[in-house]
């Protein structure tokens, strides 16, 4: 049970670096800053790492 806690954490901190990366990227877009466009490109990914990471942390709080 502890692992799958550390593992879903996980996964939350990683989609939140990722949201934030998304954001960034395009705000520099916006602004006519060239910037890649990695986070843009894997956003439907990242978003399904971010809420797998939420609902599985708050499923194993709920559990307790």
């Amino acid at each position: 049970m502890r692992f799958l806690k550390l593992f879903f954490n996980a996964l939350v901190i990683i989609g939140l670096i990722l949201l934030v990366a998304r954001l960034i990227t395009v705000g520099l877009q916006f602004a006519g800053i060239e910037f890649t466009t990695f986070f843009i490109d894997y956003s439907v990914p990242s978003l399904a790492i971010l809420l797998i990471g939420a609902l599985g942390s708050w499923i194993i709080d709920k559990r307790k």
